[in-house]
């Protein structure tokens, strides 16, 4: 499935496309000086778009703290304008474009006055062309432990880049996964809030099965700059093990592919040595890496992110069923033998289980072992689920 969408990017310490939003966590905690926090992600053909302003908490007490009041609009050189209205969420600015409001080739900047009147703008960011996805794809791998006699198995994905002279040099990827997980047991018997037992004649399996999405924040980029073809073949993106359900039933990988300026990839290869290339894009953001977003009044007050302007493709693989994986050693639930009186808790759970001579009895079952949404995911099919797997 392929598909091409024009994407404006505000980055800051995670480059956010839901809601989820990680606070900045300074290097010294002992200097902590707070510092504004831009994070957000609009794209033009996408209805409302959204922009996060919020300040750097400190370690100690790690909340986000929104900034309400500001001043937000994008712009291109012509003085054309996208304004953003705060929203009934403190700090959530939305705007929407209508029409063909941002083309390639053009020049766009933010531009963010806060209630304190510090007038933050980045600079001028081109907007680059990108071409469509090549394949995507994965191999079986297998990987030392640190136990000489065990090793990691599991799928290591990659991605073919193909382009030519009609594009950039600079290119990133972000990736967005999606799985299917199963809980232990399905809703059979239980005492309920009132403690009456209820003993189900027909099974509920309306919680067995859930789904969950994960943006991974790991920084895959790339420079083609200097190379006799604008081609990258076999590029290295994450790996997943068998030492959970990610991979045992239904995995779905959306890769977005985005063309970067030369300076937006500086930004985000000096991010990825300054994470060591071990910590993902949602961990700490090193004070020294700086990105395009100034006080236009002190050039040295320098905002948390960068902001960006791309066109982007996309393109989903979805599998099940890989052969070669295992999966003998993901957690499943266990029962709690009943030895005592009952806890007061209610309603609580029974389910049937094994023990270690393959004798069945009846015991207590945790909640999250039954309803597969206390373990962060969603029971609603995403639309695409069903389509052809590899």
């Amino acid at each position: 499935m392929k598909t091409i969408k024009i994407l404006t990017w505000i980055f800051a310490v995670g480059i956010l496309t839901t809601s989820c939003i990680e606070r900045y966590f300074p290097d010294s905690e002992t200097n902590f000086i707070r510092k504004l926090v831009i994070t957000g992600s609009i794209s033009a053909d996408d209805g409302d778009q959204e922009i996060v302003i919020s300040e750097s908490s400190s370690p100690e007490m790690p909340v986000f703290s929104p900034i309400s009041g500001c001043k937000v609009f994008v712009e291109d050189k012509k003085g054309n304008r996208l304004p953003f209205s705060e929203s009934a969420e403190a700090g959530h600015y939305i705007g929407k474009f209508e029409g063909p409001q941002i083309i390639v080739g053009s020049h766009y900047r933010l531009s963010v006055k806060t209630p304190s009147g510090k007038q933050m703008l980045s600079k001028y960011e081109e907007l680059m062309p990108c071409k469509a996805v090549d394949s995507v794809y994965y191999e079986l791998q297998s990987n030392p432990t640190t136990n000489p006699d065990t090793r990691e198995y599991g799928l290591q994905f990659y991605i073919d880049f193909k382009g030519n002279q009609n594009y950039g040099n600079f290119f990133r990827w972000q990736l967005v996964e999606t799985y299917e997980y199963h809980s232990t047991w399905p809703l059979d018997k239980y005492l309920d809030v009132n403690n009456k037992f209820q003993d189900l004649v027909v099974l509920d399996y309306s919680h067995f099965i859930c789904y969950k999405t994960n943006i991974l924040g790991n920084i895959f980029i790339l420079s083609t700059d200097g190379y006799t073809q604008n081609s990258y073949p076999k590029y290295r993106l994450h790996f997943v093990n068998d030492l959970t359900q990610r991979l045992q039933h239904k995995y779905s990988l959306l890769v977005r592919q985005t063309s970067l300026t030369k300076s937006a990839y500086s930004y985000w290869e000096n991010l990825r040595k300054n994470n060591q290339e071990s910590v993902d894009l949602f961990g700490r953001q090193p004070a020294n890496v700086k990105g395009n977003i100034y006080n236009l009044n002190d050039t040295t007050d320098v905002a948390l992110g960068y902001f960006s302007v791309s066109t982007i493709r996309t393109k989903r693989i979805i599998m099940s069923s890989v052969q070669g994986l295992k999966f003998d050693k993901v957690y499943h639930c266990k029962a709690l033998v009943i030895d005592g009186p009952l806890t007061d808790e209610r309603p609580l759970y029974f389910a049937t289980d094994y023990d270690g001579y393959g004798v069945q009895y009846l015991g207590i079952a945790g909640a999250e072992c039954i309803f597969c949404e206390m373990l962060g995911g969603t029971t609603e099919k995403p639309p695409y689920w069903d389509e052809l797997t590899k």
